[in-house]
């Protein structure tokens, strides 16, 4: 730990601040502060105050005055990383720069399929400027708000659904504000006069952009971003899985040879039924036996029955040219069709007589399925994003407990106290590990009693990020501290077996690395020795923590 001396009364800092911002791009009152401070995790620190700047020149100075004041800055994007951590820092007070209003879009290279956008650019503005301006690319997007960060959620390796899907692996040339204020221009070539900066990820030497990521050594004003060719035919599949959970493992083997061929080239979430539900329903109260905490099997089984959800399902993508999608057709269904049912709609998103068709009689053909009109009501947003096209109605699932129904518009689940918590071991991707996991998970799931949410995203043919989340009431103590216990555990637990997380929530960040102290301690010199003050984010992903406050508020 980096040991803070010098403290700075909240005053002066504000003064020094007034001379860098105006005031409407500083929160600084007590009130105000704490309503743009509320997390979704259990876990909350407040800061001093809040800024947003709109330029990057601002965020040079802020960081250059940040060491001169020996305050700290935690640094988000939009701050829409929800169940993760949201605006929180690791510490009490200090700054928090959020980078919204930066939010300019400054390149689009349709030749060579890239763009260059600051880190407000969200999924929308990104999605809705390619299709404004007629441009035949596509940019992936998560299954989180359509207003969250595309840099932001590609620097904590957000995953998405295209061929596209791994977000940081798309992402190339950085520009930088290092903790000392210089700008760094990542890439490896000549600063100012590097052709290929946004082309080749890897430029000379250590590969620079890798810094950046989950990390606190710097500051990512902008950002290049590589985006997907529109191919020349599409077309989008649903798979729910109906066979006995015996071949489940069998399954998932399968699963990954089609992966490994070719013939699936999406990345889906392969979700269990909770999660499902948890997208279709609000919480089923009705259903809980006894005073239980948590729904029982039968309970599950009931409410699944209610809306026609399979026991496991997921989404997919084709692409290619008309002749290669009809192959990824046959392969799918001669290498799935064994273990469910597969329905090829991706005709429903086309803007045609056909298109418009299909969406007239598909609630009629859901219902005769068994499908919930629900149901019926979200498949396209679906579909719509193996085309990168980006929703908020995944995202409103995280109301499952906090309201009786889910929001249709303003969706902030921090805002709205909106208790839950992810968390995302990586396991190799075959039927043993899966299995293993599966097992794990649903006995730490007892025995805090709460229903099992599981995602296997899919991230390559080689392994999957096991995704695990509980739903608590934010507002009651003890449920705040079931949630906390089981995440622990979790983590603990996953990381004896050999699976750790792919991100972590802020409340355990200072612990990343604990089982791993060499690699703790490479980190922890690099940090000390680009960031001697330890300004930029302190004990963010296992670097030294900062204990002590930034200002003299108490």
């Amino acid at each position: 730990m980096i040991e803070v001396k010098e403290v700075i009364s909240e005053q002066d800092l504000i003064g020094a601040l007034s001379k860098i911002f105006r005031p409407d791009q500083m929160i600084i009152s007590k009130k105000e502060v704490e309503a743009h401070s509320q997390t979704c995790i259990p876990f909350r620190k407040i800061p001093d105050v809040i800024i947003y700047p709109t330029e990057a020149k601002q965020v040079q100075d802020l960081v250059l005055l940040a060491n001169e004041l020996k305050v700290p800055i935690w640094t988000v994007s939009t701050g829409k990383n929800w169940g993760y951590g949201e605006k929180t820092a690791t510490y009490e007070g200090g700054i928090t720069l959020v980078l919204e209003r930066m939010n300019r879009i400054l390149t689009v290279d349709e030749e060579l399929g890239y763009a260059v956008i600051e880190p407000g650019v969200t999924y929308k503005e990104l999605n809705d400027h390619l299709k404004t301006k007629g441009y035949k690319l596509w940019s992936d997007s998560a299954g989180t708000t359509q207003f969250a960060s595309v840099i932001g959620n590609a620097l904590d390796k957000g995953r998405g659904l295209t061929p596209y899907a791994d977000h940081f692996g798309h992402l190339c040339g950085l520009n930088v504000i290092l903790p000392n204020g210089e700008v760094l221009e990542t890439g490896g070539g000549p600063t100012g006069n590097n052709h290929v900066r946004h082309l080749y990820k890897w430029g000379v030497g250590p590969y620079a952009d890798g810094f950046f990521t989950q990390s606190n050594l710097g500051i990512v004003v902008s950002a290049g971003i590589w985006l997907m060719p529109a191919p020349e035919h599409s077309d989008c599949g649903i798979f729910e899985y109906k066979a006995d959970m015996s071949l489940f493992g069998s399954f998932i083997d399968d699963f990954r040879g089609l992966i490994f061929s070719g013939h699936m080239k999406s990345f889906p979430h392969l979700a269990n039924d909770f999660a499902m539900l948890c997208i279709l329903d609000q919480y089923p109260k009705h259903l809980l036996e006894n005073g239980e905490l948590c729904l029982s099997k039968e309970g599950i089984a009931q409410w699944r029955k209610e809306h026609g959800v399979a026991p496991w399902s997921f989404g997919f993508g084709l692409y290619g040219k008309k002749g290669e999608v009809a192959e990824q057709k046959r392969m799918i269904k001669k290498t799935l069709g064994k273990y469910g049912q597969i329905h090829f709609i991706g005709a429903a998103t086309e803007n045609s007589m056909k298109g418009g068709l299909i969406r007239k009689l598909a609630p009629l053909a859901l219902k005769l399925m068994g499908k919930s009109q629900v149901f019926a009501q979200g498949y396209i947003d679906a579909l719509n994003l193996f085309k990168g096209i980006p929703t908020d109605r995944f995202a409103r699932q995280v109301y499952l407990k906090a309201q009786p129904e889910k929001p249709v518009a303003d969706i902030d689940p921090a805002r709205d106290q909106c208790g839950f918590v992810w968390i995302g071991p990586v396991i190799p991707l075959n039927a043993h590990h899966s299995m293993k996991a599966l097992e794990v998970a649903q006995q730490l799931f007892d025995k805090y009693q709460f229903e099992m949410f599981i995602e296997y995203i899919i991230e390559s043919p080689r392994s999957s990020i096991f995704l695990m989340g509980v739903f608590f009431d934010r507002n009651d103590p003890l449920d705040c501290e079931r949630a906390q216990k089981w995440y622990r555990e979790v983590r603990e637990v996953f990381l004896a077996l050999g699976y750790p997380p792919y991100r972590v929530a802020t409340h355990c960040a200072e612990e990343t690395f604990d089982s791993n102290p060499v690699f703790k301690n490479l980190i922890h010199t690099i940090k000390t020795a680009v960031d001697p003050k330890n300004i930029l984010a302190p004990g963010r992903y296992g670097t030294p923590p900062r204990r002590k406050k930034g200002t003299s508020r108490e």
